[in-house]
C-alpha cells in the first residue's frame, strides 16, 4: 500500500485527495439525512411546523400550516454544501478513472468537472422536485375555503363555541375546527366555508 501510494504521481494524488475526503462527508451527510438528524448545512428548508427540512424529516402528518412560509417559492439551489461535497466526489472519482484509463490530464480535468456539474444539478434538482411535493402535501387551510363538508360534532350559534366538520380538501379527509356566526349548526348537517380564522379554525355557514 505504501509503495502504491509512493509511486503515485502528484496529479493522480490531487484526485485521491478530493475524492476520498468528500465521498466521506457525504455518506456521513446522507446516513444523518435518513436518520433524521440532518441540521442545517446551508441548504435551507421549509418550515411548516411539522413540516419538511430540505435535509432533515418529511412530516406531512396535519402539522400547522405556517403562513410566514411561502410553500411555492422554493428556489432551485446549485450552490449548497451538499451538492458541493458531490461535485468534488465525482469530480475525484472521475479523475481517478480517467486519468488510470489513460486519458491525458487536461481531457481528465475536462471530462471529470464536466461530470461533476451534471451530477451536481441532478441532485439539485431531485432535491428540488422532492422539497416541492413535500410542500405540496402541506396541509394548508387556506385551501378549504369554499368548500362543503359535514358537520362532527355540533357547532353553537354567534361563534359561542367551537365544533368539528369533517370535510375533504388536498387529498384527504380531515377532521377541523370550526366556528359560525348563524344559529347553532347539529351534527350531520352540510357546510361551506366562508373563512379560515386563526389556529386554523373555519367559519362555516350551512
Amino acid at each position: 500500500m505504501a509503495d502504491w501510494w509512493a509511486n503515485m504521481d502528484l496529479f493522480e494524488r490531487v484526485f485521491w485527495y478530493l475524492a476520498i475526503p468528500s465521498s466521506v462527508l457525504f455518506l456521513i451527510q446522507m446516513v444523518m439525512t435518513f436518520a433524521g438528524l440532518g441540521g442545517d448545512n446551508g441548504d435551507g428548508g421549509v418550515d411548516a411546523e411539522g413540516g419538511f427540512d430540505a435535509d432533515g424529516d418529511i412530516d406531512t402528518d396535519g402539522g400547522d400550516f405556517d403562513e410566514g412560509a411561502d410553500l411555492m417559492e422554493s428556489p432551485f439551489r446549485v450552490f449548497t454544501v451538499r451538492n458541493i461535497i458531490i461535485f468534488f466526489a465525482v469530480f475525484g472519482w472521475s479523475g481517478i478513472t480517467l486519468y488510470n484509463a489513460g486519458i491525458g490530464p487536461i481531457v481528465t480535468v475536462m471530462i471529470s468537472a464536466i461530470l461533476g456539474i451534471i451530477v451536481m444539478l441532478v441532485v439539485a434538482g431531485l432535491f428540488y422536485f422532492i422539497t416541492r411535493l413535500a410542500q405540496n402535501g402541506t396541509m394548508n387551510p387556506q385551501n378549504a375555503k369554499g368548500l362543503k363538508g359535514e358537520v362532527y360534532l355540533p357547532i353553537p350559534a354567534n361563534r359561542g363555541g367551537v365544533g368539528k366538520i369533517h370535510i375533504t380538501f388536498q387529498g384527504a379527509l380531515r377532521e377541523m375546527d370550526a366556528v359560525t356566526e348563524g344559529k347553532t349548526i347539529p351534527r350531520g348537517a352540510i357546510v361551506e366555508v366562508v373563512d379560515v380564522l386563526s389556529n386554523n379554525i373555519l367559519l362555516v355557514k350551512k
